[in-house]
């Protein structure tokens, strides 16, 4: 009985785990050299930027465009 209960926590755990990874594949983004970060928020052009390297967002609220400056 007690390894019927453990399958179904352990299906929750694992469904939690992948769900979770997903979010952050999404969240974190790269700006190469040379660019800057460009962010939008329901469309509208937010004033922040970002420098070279890797960044969070929220995914789906918010987007960016990599812009080339050099």
């Amino acid at each position: 009985k007690l390894l019927r209960m453990a399958q179904p926590t352990a299906i929750v755990m694992l469904v939690a785990v992948v769900a979770l990874s997903i979010f952050i594949n999404f969240s974190i983004h790269k700006i190469e050299e040379g660019h800057v970060g460009v962010y939008y928020r329901g469309g509208a052009l937010l004033s922040s930027t970002s420098e070279p390297g890797y960044h969070f967002m929220v995914p789906v609220i918010t987007s960016f465009r990599s812009v080339q400056t050099t």
